[in-house]
């Protein structure tokens, strides 16, 4: 979905901003060369910006490459705005439960700028697991936590997703037709959880679920994800079913009614 635009931007400040998500988007760290030619912005600048950044740790320096990347200050700014998260902190002992009855990962997460944002997670202790992190952005078409987020917004918004974030093909199991990806949706509407088939990664397999608030508008979703070897139809069943539960549980706790659709009165 598109930002609005500041009323009254500040030239330095969108440059500071920049180079900090360009960085949080690579894997490795950057250099002055890189960052300015992938922003486009004078090598000076953002040495003088890099500089200022990493007085107040938001960027950390290698000493022997001389490259930067996020720095510790970013992470505590992120964990405190989780740990101020009402929906965080009412899912966190659901979470737990279900990755002690799953030993599968579980994710929690929300639609954010039109991708899957996760906001909390509990491993699964198996050796061979999906690797994730809190924080982490994923594409909303091709994974199950994205579906449902999708499913649940209304025509307008969800096309403007659509269109925007475009249907990458990820995998052989991607889908990258619109009508078909709009078919999907409205089936997981129907059914109230949805599928990743090895649409993002090819060997994992995930179920996801709609979190509602009191006024039963999906604010978020949570999933199970395991290995394609380990999700065979008997353990998928029952996956869903302790999903399904969870996702009621979360909602109820956040004060939604499923016989009234609307807050609880308790």
């Amino acid at each position: 979905m598109s930002k609005k635009a500041p009323t009254y931007p500040l030239k330095a400040l969108d440059k500071s901003l920049a180079i900090l998500e360009m960085l949080s988007q690579e894997n490795s760290p950057l250099s002055i060369a890189e960052l300015s030619k992938k922003l486009g912005i004078y090598p000076s600048t953002i040495h003088r910006i890099l500089d200022t950044l990493r007085y107040w740790r938001y960027v950390e320096q290698d000493s022997d490459t001389q490259k930067y990347q996020l720095g510790l200050k970013v992470l505590e700014l992120g964990m405190a705005k989780l740990q101020g998260m009402e929906l965080v902190k009412e899912a966190a002992s659901y979470l737990k439960e279900l990755q002690s009855q799953s030993n599968e990962t579980v994710h929690l997460a929300i639609l954010d700028e039109g991708k899957v944002l996760y906001l909390d997670k509990e491993e699964s202790s198996h050796s061979i697991r999906m690797v994730s992190q809190v924080g982490g952005r994923l594409p909303a078409h091709c994974t199950g936590l994205g579906k449902v987020l999708l499913a649940y917004l209304d025509e307008e918004e969800q096309e403007k997703v659509i269109e925007e974030k475009g249907l990458f093909r990820f995998t052989e199991n991607t889908i990258t037709n619109k009508r078909k990806l709009k078919e999907e949706l409205s089936k997981v509407r129907e059914q109230g959880f949805a599928e990743d088939r090895g649409e993002h990664e090819k060997d994992v397999r995930c179920l996801a679920v709609p979190i509602k608030d009191h006024r039963g508008t999906v604010i978020a979703a949570v999933s199970l994800s395991a290995p394609a070897f380990r999700m065979n139809a008997s353990k998928k069943r029952k996956l869903r079913e302790i999903l399904l539960q969870a996702g009621e549980d979360i909602s109820k706790r956040l004060g939604y009614d499923r016989t009234r659709g609307t807050a609880s009165v308790c």
